[in-house]
């Protein structure tokens, strides 16, 4: 009888053992963060995406303007992690959209707003990858920090920012700060086809690469500002990386996303924008190449 309810005790132990080791199985199914920022935040300035990229994050991803009635709404994201385009779709019927505000996702609350109507860029609900594009005149968003580019930079010299768009060929600024030669500011790309990074005083000697044969053509690009050195990546690929000699952006303008906020008033961009990750520091090689990787193949680069 005592052998008995021993082996029935150990039947019981030994099921409850499996059951919790699946049930464990099943709430942790891996080690990995299930958005890329998850453990990604150290040291970041602002979090722009057309999908979610922190799993907490439990605001809207952009807030747009219809353009038959003025009104505003916030969008969510769908199943898919994605900016919820039917519900997009729905809500504009046949108007065409702006964005008012694209809602950053860090924690630091470092939104890129228009309130000025008619500078606004246009929203595109394409279901593949949902973007953004000013007319070249005068749109963009603006990121309000008190002391500016400063503040999303180490004190006007290193950053990294890793963002997926597609360029276009135009003299424009793509994003950041810009006052003659004191820039910390992109061309992506200028009107020779060739893209530009400038994190400094203008201009330093490696600073650019040709990139005609990606006009129109979306892709992943990374821009890194060392104390010592300038850095830019094009879908994985090191496309220069050299010594700058130049000094400091001493600039306090805000940063801004469709052009170089600054004295450059007729070189506002056409530039698609999908995706935008900023730190104030140059981060590893291995926190940006996940970044990267993770990029290109949620978005299908």
């Amino acid at each position: 009888m005592m052998k008995k309810i021993f082996i029935t005790f150990l039947f019981v132990v030994f099921t409850h053992t499996i059951y919790a080791k699946i049930a464990q199985y099943n709430h942790f199914p891996t080690l990995q963060p299930s958005h890329i920022l998850d453990e990604e935040l150290t040291d970041i300035s602002f979090a722009f995406s057309m999908r979610v990229l922190v799993s907490d994050y439990d605001g809207s991803l952009i807030r747009l303007r219809r353009e038959s009635d003025g009104v505003e709404k916030d969008f969510g994201w769908g199943d898919n992690d994605i900016v919820d385009i039917d519900a997009i779709n729905t809500w504009r019927g046949i108007s065409n959209v702006y964005v008012h505000t694209w809602y950053d996702q860090s924690g630091l609350g470092r939104d890129a707003v228009q309130t000025t109507q008619n500078r606004q860029p246009r929203f595109y609900s394409n279901t593949t990858r949902p973007y953004f594009q000013g007319d070249g005149n005068n749109d963009y968003l603006v990121i309000d920090t008190p002391n500016g580019i400063q503040d999303v930079t180490k004190s006007g010299v290193e950053g990294t920012i890793i963002t997926i768009m597609t360029a276009t060929q135009k003299s424009q600024h793509s994003f950041g700060v810009l006052t003659d030669s004191d820039r910390w500011s992109t061309h992506i790309n200028w009107s020779n086809n060739n893209v530009y990074f400038d994190p400094g005083i203008c201009c330093n000697n490696i600073r650019s690469f040709e990139n005609g044969a990606n006009v129109g053509v979306w892709n992943q690009y990374t821009f890194i500002r060392t104390n010592s050195k300038t850095i830019a990546r094009q879908a994985g690929v090191e496309k220069f990386n050299g010594t700058y000699n130049n000094g400091r952006c001493s600039r306090t303008e805000d940063f801004t996303i469709g052009w170089a906020n600054g004295n450059q008033v007729n070189h506002h961009a056409t530039t698609l924008f999908l995706e935008m990750i900023m730190y104030k520091v140059d981060i590893h090689a291995t926190n940006y190449t996940e970044i990267e990787t993770n990029s290109m193949i949620f978005w299908g680069l």
